[in-house]
C-alpha cells in the first residue's frame, strides 16, 4: 500500500498553540498553530506541505472578504494558499530539489523550537469525518480485503479519497466571506517554504482594502538543517 496514502499515528501528539496575533485591522487575525510532516498535529504520513491554523474575526459593521491568503519566503517569494493536496505535494517536491541545488540545506522534518515546546495544544472542532474516523474507516478496508493486486488498488483509493476528504474539511476555502462579527477558523496549506518571511491575508469591505501582515522571525529553522558548509539563505529558487 502506498505510504502516499496514509494517516498518521494515532500516537501523534496534538498540535502546539501559537496564539500569534496579526497587527489590529478590521480583520482580526490570529496564527493558531503550524503543523509540518511528522510534528505535533500531523494527520498524514509524508505530508508534503505545511499546515497553518488560523482564526479569523470581522471586527467592523460591514461584511468583508478574505480575497487571498500568501506565504512569503526568505527570498520574497510569494506563495498562494493551495487547495488541492496533490498539487502541493508536486509543487513541495519540486521546490526541495531547487532549494538543495541552491545550496539551502533543506530538511523536510526540521522545525524551529518554538513548534515542539509550546505548552497549550490548539483544538478546533468541525463537522464531517475526522482523521481518528478515517483511519478506522481505512484499517477496517485493509483488514477486510487480500492484500494483492487490485485489491491494494482499491485500498489505496479509499485512503487517498479519506485523504482529500480530511484535507477539504480542515481548510479555509478562500475567497472568504465574513459577516459583521462572524469568526471562522481553519488551515491554509502551502508548499514546504523554509525559513518562511511573513504570512499575508488580503482583505477588502465596502469602504476599505488592506494587507494584514504578520512577520515569521520566529519560524526561522523551519525546513533548514545547519550542515556544515550549506548556506541557509540561498540564491531564491525560480517560482
Amino acid at each position: 500500500m502506498s505510504a502516499n496514502y496514509k494517516f498518521a499515528s494515532k500516537d501523534t501528539p496534538p498540535a502546539h498553540a501559537l496564539n500569534v496575533h496579526f497587527p489590529p485591522a478590521p480583520l482580526e487575525a490570529n496564527l493558531a498553530s503550524v503543523i509540518t510532516d511528522g510534528g505535533p498535529g500531523s494527520w498524514k504520513r509524508e505530508a508534503f506541505w505545511d499546515e497553518y491554523v488560523v482564526t479569523l474575526h470581522n471586527t467592523g459593521e460591514q461584511p468583508l472578504q478574505v480575497a487571498s491568503v500568501t506565504l512569503v519566503d526568505f527570498a520574497g517569494t510569494s506563495r498562494s494558499a493551495g487547495d488541492d493536496p496533490w498539487a502541493l505535494e508536486r509543487q513541495s517536491k519540486t521546490l526541495e530539489r531547487k532549494y538543495r541545488d541552491s545550496g539551502m540545506a533543506f530538511a523536510r522534518i526540521a522545525v524551529p523550537r518554538i513548534l515542539v515546546t509550546s505548552a497549550e495544544p490548539v483544538v478546533i472542532t468541525s463537522a464531517g469525518i475526522g482523521a481518528a474516523g478515517a483511519v478506522a474507516a481505512a484499517t477496517a478496508t485493509a483488514v477486510a480485503l487480500p492484500v494483492y493486486g487490485l485489491a491494494i488498488l482499491g485500498i489505496n483509493r479509499h485512503h487517498k479519497s479519506a485523504i482529500k476528504a480530511e484535507f477539504n474539511r480542515r481548510r479555509l476555502p478562500l475567497p472568504l466571506s465574513l459577516a459583521p462579527g462572524e469568526t471562522r477558523t481553519g488551515s491554509l496549506f502551502f508548499p514546504m517554504v523554509p525559513n518562511p518571511r511573513s504570512i499575508d491575508l488580503n482583505w477588502s469591505n465596502e469602504s476599505d482594502t488592506g494587507n494584514s501582515v504578520l512577520p515569521l522571525d520566529f519560524l526561522r529553522g523551519l525546513h533548514v538543517t545547519a550542515a556544515s558548509g550549506d548556506s541557509t539563505t540561498p540564491k531564491t529558487p525560480s517560482p
